[in-house]
């Protein structure tokens, strides 16, 4: 047998294990990258948002003036909450 013992973990622990890598990139060229993702994402799901109907949009709760004022917003610019 191993000398070494492994501790069983559960889910709870599972979370609070510590990372090897940081999920915040470090250098200029990384946190570029990671910025036009968010922008790219955001576009898409702006599209997406455009695309449903009054319909799927009470689905969720949301009015035509949420869809509006969300399509206001620049990509570039965090919704406001």
């Amino acid at each position: 047998m191993s000398g070494i013992a492994r501790p069983f973990l559960i889910n709870c622990q599972l979370s609070a294990a510590p990372r090897e890598t940081s999920s915040r990139p470090r250098g200029l060229l990384a946190r570029s990258v990671a910025l036009l993702r968010l922008w790219r994402r955001r576009i898409r799901e702006k599209r997406a948002l455009a695309n449903l109907t009054p319909r799927e949009l009470a689905d969720f709760g949301a009015t035509t003036a949420d869809v509006y004022r969300e399509l206001a917003t620049p990509f570039w610019r965090e919704a406001s909450r």
